[in-house]
């Protein structure tokens, strides 16, 4: 059976990396990418902090480190060839206590296990030598890590691609997928707003039919009482009781929405607070945590003044306040310059509900690839796959170190990674273009590509909450979380971790840089899910989880991808 049609859907570095790969094994088959975009690495791809990662963390033998070893070796000839920014500068995991130079001797045996070259421990004299102003008791280096431009590498591979004959529909939403005996039929719509816009529509796309997300909230209703929240038929809390099939770990979705004068009916903060309220940890941070409701909770909401923000703090600590971003612009002297360097947020701008463009025929396949990142577990059912695992959005924000403090350091430093605690992470790392990053702070989004402050998607985050697996996950983690939340309110506090890796580094010098949104694969169990994950039915094949390494590794994603997805089709 010859193939004469191929969809790959989805414009990042996977489905572009993918979309070559078939180009290439393939000459007479005619390639159609997809994306709901208007430009290419729109998403996730697009906002990253430029670290080549080799996979130093993956367990010796599985496919993981397989896939990431080859991916490097893969993408080192080509950026060379392609001349895309690349530049080999070193990274230092540096352990503050015996904890983590316990974690880096395992890391150390991890890398020459899987052949990554030149990986050492160093003590603090030897770490001083590379990083002169790093601080820490033990070091694992890493000398040929790099940064690179992944924008530029998108760009290049997306050239490829249309040199081979490939051709682009963007600014087209694939919305269901048929798959036939002999083909694959694509439905999708026009789209006319670019990336990161949140409107209330995207909730109810078809490809959320069935599942809490497709609440849909009127921005222009001000209304504020559960009259606001409108359930469509196949929701599952309309075709279960509120209380069947969740357990001791999960409740019915807290209501978090409002009206544009009214308090919400729950707070994130409160809802963690009925969780947790009775832990000691839980009652040291709780403070903290109620700024931090703020800002999330309050992100699309936002009238008032700093003023306000801090005389309803003062006298009303115990509630999540109405103006989350009030406070962004609230400024004090804490030892190191102003706790929080952001700018005051500009007034929000209402969003009017456009009318819903119909689905239209977008064609027949002999084979369909589907990379669509954060929104693969939609895509993943409108096919009529298991749902799970679930997309999680978390919110990954970055800062920038100014000139004299940003030459304190040379290449990348970083904490060591702890698994129980995968999101907090602390990053400082030089990019192709010399800027210092700083992060990232993360914490969940409230939306799959809410790229600004006042972002809300109510789809995208009732879908969040009515999610038990990821209460479960929050369960697991909330004490961290929960005291992590101390530096998303706050620079100063956030800048006091940094801190501990780089003293001179100081708050004065910090200024808010990328931010980006990575989706989190997590299962019903509240595991994440930080393996390669790639499902196939017949002609269809479904990228559902990569790992970080995934845009490093994209060349090889592609190959291991494109192999089951062949082998499938010619069974």
């Amino acid at each position: 059976m010859s193939i004469a049609r191929v969809a790959v859907v989805g414009a990042g570095l996977v489905g572009l990396a993918l979309a070559r790969e078939i180009a290439d094994r393939l000459p007479e088959a005619q390639v159609t990418v997809f994306d709901k975009e208007d430009r290419i690495a729109a998403h996730q791809s697009g906002h990253t902090s430029g670290i080549v990662d080799s996979g130093l963390e993956e367990v010796p033998g599985s496919l993981g480190a397989a896939v990431s070893r080859r991916g490097v070796e893969k993408l080192v000839p080509y950026v060379s060839e392609r001349g895309i920014p690349y530049r080999e500068c070193g990274q230092l995991f540096v352990a503050q206590d015996a904890d983590d130079a316990d974690r880096l001797e395992e890391m150390l045996a991890r890398a020459a296990a899987n052949g990554i070259p030149g990986v050492r421990l160093l003590d603090r004299g030897q770490m001083r030598e590379i990083e002169p102003h790093a601080r820490g008791v033990l070091a694992l280096y890493s000398p040929h890590t790099a940064v690179i431009d992944y924008p530029a590498l998108a760009e290049a591979l997306a050239s490829d691609v249309r040199a081979a004959g490939g051709e682009f529909r963007l600014s087209t939403e694939v919305t269901g997928i048929d798959v036939m005996a002999d083909e694959v039929r694509l439905r999708a719509r026009s789209v006319s707003s670019g990336a990161g816009e949140a409107t209330s529509d995207e909730a109810g796309s078809e490809d959320t039919k069935g599942g809490a997300e497709d609440v849909r909230v009127d921005p222009e209703d001000e209304r504020s009482d559960a009259d606001d929240i409108h359930v469509e038929p196949g929701d599952v809390r309309a075709d279960r009781g509120v209380d069947e099939h969740l357990d001791e770990q999960v409740r019915e979705v807290p209501h978090t929405y409002r009206g544009r004068d009214a308090d919400p009916v729950i707070g994130l903060g409160d809802e963690l607070r009925s969780r947790f309220g009775e832990k000691d940890w839980f009652k040291q941070v709780e403070d903290t945590l109620d700024r931090w409701g703020e800002k999330i909770s309050g992100a699309g909401h936002g009238t008032g003044t700093s003023e306000d923000s801090d005389t309803r703090r003062d006298s009303d600590a115990g509630r999540v306040g109405r103006d989350s971003g009030a406070e962004f612009g609230r400024t004090h002297d804490a030892g190191h310059g102003t706790d929080d360097v952001r700018p005051a947020p500009q007034a929000a701008q209402p969003r009017s509900r456009s009318s819903r463009i119909p689905d239209e025929d977008a064609g027949s396949f002999d084979l369909v690839l589907v990379c669509a990142g954060l929104h693969a577990d939609r895509l993943a059912e409108a096919a009529g796959l298991d749902p799970e695992p679930r997309i999680v959005p978390f919110t990954s924000d970055w800062f920038v170190a100014s000139e004299p403090d940003a030459d304190a350091v040379h290449g990348i430093i970083s904490s060591v990674p702890d698994p129980k605690a995968p999101l907090t992470r602390t990053t400082l790392a030089r990019t192709v273009s010399g800027t210092l990053l700083l992060g990232p702070n993360t914490y969940p989004s409230l939306g799959r590509e809410a790229y600004e402050r006042r972002d809300v998607n109510f789809g995208d985050l009732s879908s969040t909450l009515g999610f038990k697996g990821f209460w479960k996950f929050a369960s697991q983690n909330a004490k961290t979380a929960v005291r992590g939340a101390k530096s998303v309110v706050s620079t100063s506090a956030f800048v006091e971790g940094v801190q501990r890796f780089v003293p001179e580094i100081k708050a004065g010098a910090v200024k808010p840089g990328p931010r980006g949104v990575h989706a989190q694969t997590i299962d019903s169990a509240g595991e994440l899910r930080d393996e390669l994950i790639v499902t196939t039915r017949g002609r269809l094949t479904e990228v559902r989880n990569v790992p970080g390494w995934g845009a490093t590794s994209a060349l090889a994603v592609a190959e291991h991808v494109a192999d089951q997805a062949l082998r499938a089709y010619t069974r």
